[in-house]
């Protein structure tokens, strides 16, 4: 490996030579023993926009929020709840309280303590009228916080919320003094300069370039074992698995092709392990529900029979993936197994587009309707290959039924920024990460429509809002599936998204980072405890003036 150095601050990154001083290839499978060392370089297809959790609203930003913040409570590898920054909690008899008993010994990055105020100061944050973000729905549920004895964290709701002590898990809490110093999130330096009590410590954000987190020396869990990592952006992925073959990044998720028949031969695999399983997401078409053409149910029922799901998983996945029907993660116990994704079937496409009144009236192929041709542009997002190329094959289909559709790719942050913050699409593809706790309501619910909130399509159904509330005041899991399952019906029915694939994480990682276990989770869980042993470590930490 070439050497490469990096500035940072007053250190500097060094990749050791190849050929010296690094393990020959095959050398890696050893398990050796746990050193503190290395540097974990990968790469983004999109730069982190801002990174205040509760205002970012993209992956990589929250990819890069993850390493920097804790909750008060996390997911273990099986996705139970287990404490993070609180040691314990305990749920009232009536299910309307909860009590976290607040970890003491944790510090800040400045060296400032952690209390039982920085939780206070985060909860009445988020929930405040000048915090502009999409995440404070569950927080404005509380009816009560107060701190409890001076030190536990006490929070009452006026109904039974069953989300609740999960969103305890996404709420990152951030430091008092630096929220007291700006009232305006917005304006906060936390935008560039976030400062949190997680295993890692931003030192490095050169935009356009890349990412550089070192190691917290005084997590309360311990110190992580990998000194650093580093993102770089590369907005290929196609350039980005040149740079994986050449060892200058250690970890990066496959596309389809790359997993099934290009990382199998010797050299490779000497090099990098794989990983295979079903991710916690979906991706999707969306349409602007007020847009003439796409305000009738049967319009949009008639493009999902057009949609050829099965062809789009067997030709943009590899078969690395399952055609989905709802808005829930397959084989999860909120995903309705009674609901099938519909049918390629183009008939039955054209015979709802005709009872919409969508002909070809003029016989230049393309169906119109009262002067106005059948005729769109979706958007989404440079890079993604996956998404380009099923909006491709979804062209074709649905050129069989008359209707054109033009393909629009834009540069992450201006596809997230001006055209779906904005609101200013027709179409466009993207896809959700799903969170453990099944509660669609800040992407479905009618009252989410705001700006940089989740409904982005504005979907209004009052029978659909009904069953999310429900499924909220309830904590038996019997009674809620069923008003989700309805939830889902509706969906099914109505196909303000075309739910298309539940992609599978194809994952390649350098072999001698150890302690690496794939489970319900995925394999990042337990980031913190990955290691390197120190004869195969690549990179090392060099002093500079």
């Amino acid at each position: 490996m070439k050497n490469i150095a990096v500035a940072i601050l007053s250190l500097s990154l060094i990749a050791c030579s190849s050929e010296e001083e690094a393990p020959k290839l095959g050398k890696y499978d050893a398990k050796g023993v746990e050193a503190k060392g290395d540097i974990l370089v990968d790469a983004t297809i999109g730069e982190a926009s801002n990174l205040i959790p509760w205002v970012a609203s993209d992956k990589p930003s929250h990819d890069v929020i993850a390493n920097i913040y804790d909750s008060l409570i996390k997911y273990d590898k099986d996705l139970n709840l287990v404490p993070q920054l609180a040691e314990s909690w305990e749920i009232s008899e009536d299910n309307l309280s909860i009590t976290f008993k607040i970890r003491k010994g944790v510090e800040w990055s400045d060296g400032t303590p952690f209390s039982v105020a920085d939780v206070m100061a985060s909860y009445q944050t988020i929930i405040a009228p000048t915090t502009i973000t999409p995440y404070a729905g569950d927080y404005q549920m509380v009816q009560k916080a107060e701190i409890v004895n001076g030190k536990d964290f006490k929070v009452t709701y006026a109904e039974p919320f069953s989300p609740a002590l999960a969103s305890w898990s996404a709420l990152a809490i951030l430091p008092k003094h630096l929220l007291d110093k700006e009232k305006d999130l917005s304006k906060s330096e936390l935008k560039t300069k976030p400062m949190g009590t997680g295993s890692y410590i931003l030192k490095n954000w050169q935009r356009g370039q890349e990412v550089i987190l070192e190691a917290n020396p005084t997590h309360f869990e311990h110190e992580p074992w990998i000194s650093k990592t580093r993102t770089r952006l590369i907005t290929d992925l196609d350039a980005q698995f040149l740079e994986l073959k050449a060892g200058k990044i250690d970890m990066m998720g496959l596309k389809p092709l790359q997993y099934t028949r290009l990382t199998n031969g010797k050299e490779f695999t000497d090099r990098y392990a794989k990983y295979n399983y079903l991710g916690s997401g979906y991706t999707y078409m969306g349409f602007k529900l007020t847009h003439p053409l796409f305000e009738d149910k049967l319009v949009r029922q008639a493009l999902s029979f057009a949609t050829p799901r099965e062809d789009i998983v067997a030709g943009v996945l590899l078969g690395q993936g399952l055609p989905i029907a709802c808005p829930f993660k397959p084989g999860t116990w909120a995903y309705n197994e009674q609901l099938s994704p519909y049918p390629y079937n183009l008939e039955k496409a054209k015979t709802l587009l005709t009872q919409a009144g969508w002909v070809d009236t003029d016989g230049d192929g393309i169906i119109d309707k009262d002067g106005r041709a059948f005729s769109f542009t979706v958007m989404t997002n440079q890079g993604n290959d996956q998404r380009i190329k099923t909006a491709e094959i979804m062209q074709q289909a649905f050129k069989q039924v008359g209707i054109e559709m033009a393909i629009q790719t834009q540069e992450w942050s201006t596809f997230i920024e001006n055209t779906i913050n904005k609101r200013q699409f027709e179409a466009f593809i993207l896809s959700w990460s799903l969170s453990v706790e099944p509660d669609p309501y800040d992407i479905w619910h009618s009252s989410k429509t705001g700006e940089r909130e989740f409904n982005i399509i504005g979907f209004d159904n009052k029978e659909a809002d009904d069953m999310m509330v429900k499924a909220r005041r309830t904590f038996d899991q019997v009674e809620r599936k069923q008003y989700l399952d309805r939830f889902q019906e509706i969906l099914h029915d109505e196909q303000p998204y075309l739910f298309l694939y539940a992609p599978y994480a194809l994952v390649a990682l350098h072999k001698r980072f150890k302690n690496v276990a794939p489970a319900p989770a995925g394999i990042a869980y337990n980031f913190i405890d990955w290691y390197a042993p120190a004869e195969q470590q690549l990179y090392k930490a060099a002093m500079t003036k």
